[in-house]
Order: C-alpha cells, then structure tokens, then sequence
C-alpha cells in the first residue's frame, strides 16, 4: 500500500469519484437520467433506464391474468393484452378512461375503498361487452415510478377458475368413493342371497324350500347380471362403442313386455300403476328401448314409497314417439334438476328405498341420444313427484315394419359347440346348459 494510499491528491481523486457515483445515483432515483455510459472490457457501453423496463412489461404482456395500471383517481393509464381480451374491446378502448366502466356495479364501492386505501383484496365481476359478467379476484397493490403514484389493478381470474376446477375435482373425487361405497353394497346383497340359497338347496328336506330357493337364485342373479350389464354400458357409451341393432317396432309394446317381467317378479305389487299406451312405431333397438324402459321404471319405484301412484303414457306427438313415466313420489329439487342424467348422482330417497348405483339414468340420457331422441326431468318440487319424458322419431308408416320381425322362428337345432371360457365354473355350467338343451359340445 505504502505511500499511494496516502497520497493527498489519490484521495482528493477518490473522494470525486464517490461524489460522482452518488449523483448518478440520485438522478437515477428521481428519474433524471435516461441512459449510462459504463466502461468496461470491452470499451464504453451505453445502457438505456427505458430498455430496462421491457422485460418486464413483456413479462405482463404475456400474463394470463388482466392486469392495468391506474392514477388515484381510478383512471387508467395502461393494460395489457389479457385485460382487454377478458372485456372484450381493444386496449386504446381502455386506456384513459374509468376503470369504473368496466367493473360490475355491485363491486365498484369495494374497488373505490381499495383505490383510496391503495391497497386490497376481493372477489367480484369484471363488465364486458353487452353486460357480461366476468368473476374475478380483484388484487390491487400501488407504486411509485418517476414520482407519480399510480395504482396497479390485477385480475387473477384464472385463479378462480382454478378454484372451480378443484372444487369439481374434490365433487367428482367424492362422488367416486359414493360409488364405490354403493357398488359394494350393491353386490354384496345378491351375493349374500344367493350363498344363502345354495346353503339351503344342500340342507332342503322339502320341495318347497328347494323350489324357493332356486327362484332366489334366479332374480339375483338377473339382477346381478343387469347391474354389470349396465356398468359396461356406461363404460361403452363413453367410449361410443355402442351398437345399436335396428328394426321396426312398436314402443307400446315394448313397455307392455317390460311391465310383464316386473309384475314376474312382484316389484309392482305395492304400487298402483296405470299404463296409458297407443302404437307408435320408431326404427331403434328392440332391447335398447325396453332398457330404457326397464331403467325409468325402476328409477320411479325407488323413489316412490309403497302404495304411490306410477303413470306410464306412450304415444304419438308430431312426429316424435313420446314415452313418459311420472310418479308421486319423492321429487327433486331445482338443484337436482339440471344434473339429474349426470353419472353417479342420485336424489336422497328414504334409506330403505336408496339403491342403485347412480349410472340408470346416464344410460338413459346416452341410449336416447343414440337413437337420435331427447329425454327430459321434470318435477314441481321435494314430494311432489317426478315425470321423465322420452322423445324418439316416430315412423310415419307402421306398414314398414320389418317382416322379418313377424316371421316365425325357426325350430331349435342341434349343433356342435366350441366353449371357450378361462373360468372354469362358468365353462363347466355353460356345458352343462348347452348339452342339456341338445347340443353336442
């Protein structure tokens, strides 16, 4: 160091050196300077305060949120591309103006007292074109640049949007364990019946016992069947892998064999039903519609308790085949309504009542629409019943019934048959049934 760090005039040079430095300083602060020369390596290299800002405001330029840039008094002074996009005019139709303009009515006493506080924090609607209302999370924070005071507005609007995805995600989420829950329950009752049946066809010492027995068997595992059977519909109907197998035929008489099979199995008997059915012909699938049929019924008797009214109405409007089945029973409410056909929901029967999985009516809604219908809820509220309302294209001529539908089927005959099956019970069952009926397998 010796005698240079001492010397009178090194300091006196270091001293202005450091006065220089904190001019500069000053004058950047109070925005004085507009650019910098440095030295360096390389030679001088000039840096402009200007170009150091557009990173920034490209940054804000490509936010997915609306941002603007606001005097005290709420004018605006800036906004960037998703601000205007989200009320739907060009920037040069915001800047200059009130921000007042393009907030709701209802928000802008909060978003005057955020102004004046220079600070604050709510939700509420931005106002679009034509009054369209756009949910936002108001952000509203302030700042001084090139001494004025201006006040920065930022709609985080994909955060509420995020919060409704999350909320529809923790609601579908739910809805699974339901399902989940529901399914167990829902096989684990036949499954029951059905071990307690064979238990008793070992043990049975009287003809009755085994009669009865055998018939518990068979309508649980009918109903076994129908509840995988429509498991995998809905799962086909997703991937749009259902088939449909058309020819002429009658809706009347679809529904007239429906109620057959039910009245066979005595779940009409606690129920008054009326059955009001003219022909009317539609080109569909015979057992796609008596699906839908069966479906409907069984939703109306879920939910009406014993000794309620059932009403099933077929016939002719325009030219629609419309099909409706109404109760007086449990209702819906407003809520309800609009997701009713939506996978998994169910209204709230009584306890003794609620079964099923949720996914009846979705494959209602989706067999309809592939038959190029429309199906319908309507209720006047909680306890006031349910009508379901199915419109199909009506043929205009019942004559174009396919004739091979009134041709009558060819007599049984033997045949030799491959069985192909990797579980052993149901092969062995299978040969059983197929040799008995004559067949050589």
């Amino acid at each position: 160091m010796g005698d240079d760090a001492m010397d009178p005039e090194r300091v006196k040079k270091l001293q202005q050196e450091l006065e220089e430095a904190q001019e500069t300083l000053r004058a950047i602060r109070q925005g004085e300077a507009d650019a910098l020369v440095v030295e360096g390596p390389l030679g001088p290299q000039l840096f402009t305060l200007k170009s150091a800002e557009q990173p920034y405001r490209m940054l804000v330029e490509q936010m997915q949120e609306g941002a603007v840039t606001l005097t005290p008094a709420g004018d605006v002074v800036y906004c960037n591309r998703r601000f205007a996009e989200l009320v739907g005019v060009g920037p040069e139709a915001v800047v200059g103006g009130p921000i007042a303009r393009f907030v709701a009515p209802a928000d802008r006493a909060l978003l005057d007292a955020a102004l004046q506080a220079g600070r604050g924090r709510h939700e509420g609607h931005l106002l679009g074109i034509e009054d369209r209302l756009i949910p936002a999370l108001f952000s509203v924070g302030t700042f001084v640049a090139e001494g004025v005071e201006s006040v920065s507005l930022v709609d985080l609007i994909e955060l509420t949007r995020t919060r409704v995805a999350r909320a529809e995600a923790e609601a579908a989420s739910q809805a699974k364990d339901q399902f989940l829950a529901m399914l167990g329950h829902e096989l684990r009752n036949p499954l029951g019946a059905i071990s307690s049946a064979v238990s008793v066809l070992g043990q049975s010492t009287t003809p009755e016992h085994t009669r009865r027995a055998r018939s518990v068997i068979a309508h649980q595992t009918e109903h076994l069947t129908r509840l995988v059977g429509d498991l995998l519909d809905v799962t086909r109907g997703a991937l749009g892998k259902i088939e449909l197998v058309r020819s002429t035929i009658d809706v009347a008489a679809a529904v007239r064999q429906c109620i057959v099979t039910l009245e066979s199995t005595e779940r009409l008997a606690r129920h008054v039903l009326t059955v009001e059915a003219e022909p009317v012909w539609v080109q569909a699938d015979k057992a796609r519609i008596e699906q839908i049929v069966m479906n409907l019924l069984s939703n109306a008797l879920k939910f009406t308790p014993e000794g309620g009214r059932i009403t099933v109405r077929v016939g002719r409007e325009g030219d629609e085949a419309v099909l409706k089945v109404s109760d007086d029973g449990d209702g819906m409410t407003a809520d309800l309504l609009p997701s009713v056909f939506d996978l998994f929901v169910q209204g709230e029967g009584e306890p003794d009542r609620r079964s099923g999985l949720g996914i009846g009516l979705t494959l209602v809604r989706r067999l309809v629409e592939l038959h190029g219908g429309r199906v319908e809820a309507a209720s006047p509220g909680p306890g006031r019943g349910s009508v379901f309302t199915v419109r199909l294209p009506a043929l205009v001529d019942p004559a174009q019934e396919d004739a091979r539908a009134a041709k009558a089927p060819d007599a049984p005959r033997r045949q030799r048959i491959l069985i192909i099956e990797d579980n052993v019970d149901n092969r062995e069952m299978m040969r059983i049934l197929l040799e008995t009926s004559g067949n050589e397998i």
